[in-house]
């Protein structure tokens, strides 16, 4: 906070002689005298297509051998950012040599593994807050972020054919709540617990309740 501080004072000391840029994945975490300073242009995730491109042409400069299988999985969890695109493909060619597969890809990615994710699911499906709970501190004691772990449990919940508009509405607007907590610092297992027990109550058609101290 201190050099963000420092750096409003030299913002305004040199704002006729210098354009400051600032490049950045939160903007909440600017603060607002800074972020009150700027012009604010947001661009959209590259399209799998334009990330294939570049990475293969990456891979080719570099001497890499990404098979297709490969390549599909690294602009998945990119999730169309080429920077962290760029990140993992360098983590699994130190790691991994020349020759990456599809699985080296996902080791050096902090995706979490699928059953992983799908316990927990099942957890919050099967309605027991105890489950879910234990779950929860497998999740925490393995040190998976818990932002991974509402992406990909988002991207379940959206594809489950057996859950209703209702509960997916309900469920997704806890994710994004509690992904906003996450971003301001909030304790990763607590925020994980609250949004497993507003799933439980969603796939238990429990009715979420209010409280107002007006």
């Amino acid at each position: 906070m201190q050099s963000k501080n420092a750096l409003r004072r030299t913002m305004e000391t040199y704002s006729k002689v210098t354009r400051f840029f600032f490049i950045c994945n939160y903007i909440s975490r600017i603060i607002e005298p800074l972020a009150s300073r700027c012009a604010k242009f947001r661009f959209k995730p590259l399209s799998e297509d334009i990330m294939s491109t570049r990475i293969l042409h990456i891979c080719t400069e570099e001497g890499l051998n990404l098979d297709s299988e490969a390549l599909s999985t690294l602009s998945s969890i990119s999730q169309g950012d080429l920077r962290r695109a760029i990140t993992f493909l360098q983590g699994a060619a130190r790691l991994f040599g020349s020759s990456i597969s599809s699985k080296d890809l996902i080791s050096v990615s902090g995706v979490i593994p699928h059953e992983v994710v799908q316990a927990l699911l099942a957890a919050c499906k099967s309605g027991s807050f105890d489950n879910a709970n234990k779950e929860v501190n497998n999740v925490i004691a393995e040190g998976y972020p818990v932002s991974q772990m509402l992406s990909q449990l988002f991207d379940m919940v959206v594809e489950s054919e057996d859950t209703s508009d209702e509960q997916k509405a309900r469920i997704c607007k806890k994710f994004g709540e509690t992904d906003k907590c996450l971003v301001d610092g909030a304790d990763e297992y607590l925020q994980l617990l609250a949004a497993c027990s507003s799933m439980i109550k969603a796939y238990s058609n429990m009715p979420e309740v209010y409280s107002n101290d007006m």
